[in-house]
């Protein structure tokens, strides 16, 4: 990989870290602001706080609120002391997506929409996984699917769906087996 690609790749690898690690810090209250935030609005003015941090290389736009809407959505609730980190490289969302129990028919679906109304299915996906998610997310790989119009994206999440779901399904079967 040429060098000036991995240092990007590190640069956005950081600030997710970051921006996740900062919203960690934020009370109950302000983080239920983020969940709710209108992103078609001025937006919250912890968002703003948020964007205006070079550290999270955070647009103030539209994608750029959503994006922090489905961190705010994926953050533990209660108070900053309790909360695990949700926030894993090691767990790619298609992995997360096939352990948590979602399906290949809407998988595909998600695969197939257009570029414009992606970030809206992120948003439900997001929903559903911060009610069965056990060891946390890859979030750059959410940032990359919002923000990234190419299929690359979309193709390390299927690889990571199927194989996380035919690692389930070898384990099923080895289980009734015996």
């Amino acid at each position: 990989m040429p060098e000036a690609v991995q240092t990007q790749d590190d640069d956005l690898k950081s600030a997710v870290a970051n921006l996740v690690g900062e919203l960690m810090k934020l009370n109950p209250g302000q983080l239920a602001r983020l969940r709710r935030m209108d992103i078609d609005g001025p937006g919250e003015l912890e968002f703003w706080r948020l964007a205006q941090n070079e550290a999270f290389k955070l647009s103030g736009n539209d994608t750029g609120m959503l994006f922090v809407r489905i961190l705010a959505l994926l953050a533990p609730r209660g108070e900053v002391a309790s909360r695990a980190p949700f926030h894993r490289l090691g767990e790619p969302l298609g992995k997360v997506l096939a352990e948590a129990g979602f399906s290949e028919k809407r998988l595909a679906t998600f695969m197939v929409l257009p570029f414009a109304r992606r970030g809206e299915a992120l948003e439900g996906i997001a929903r559903f996984i911060a009610r069965k998610m056990e060891n946390g997310v890859n979030c750059l790989d959410i940032r990359q699917l919002l923000f990234v119009d190419d299929v690359w994206p979309l193709r390390r999440l299927a690889a990571a769906y199927y194989t996380a779901s035919d690692r389930i399904a070898a384990v099923k079967a080895k289980g009734e087996d015996t």
